[in-house]
């Protein structure tokens, strides 16, 4: 029964790490990462806004890097 239960929370611990360490990656890249100006301490919230617009409106992305408009295996050929 504890082999059971240790085996449940190891896996838990697993699927909340992965979400985790991508949060602090994200964090530490807005927020402490030190920045070339013009984007300086003074654009963190734009820098965040960037990210945010990464994640959500990835199509605007597109027409920037035609490189996403292609298949992965496409890319590297």
């Amino acid at each position: 029964m504890t082999t059971i239960l240790f085996v449940v929370f190891a896996i838990m611990f697993i699927f909340m790490l992965a979400p985790a360490a991508l949060g602090m990656l994200v964090f530490f890249h807005v927020f402490i990462r030190g920045k070339n100006p013009p984007a300086d301490k003074s654009n963190r919230i734009n820098h965040f806004r960037l990210v945010w617009f990464a994640l959500t409106r990835e199509e605007m992305f597109v027409k920037l890097f035609p490189w996403l408009k292609k298949d992965e295996m496409d890319n590297i050929t």
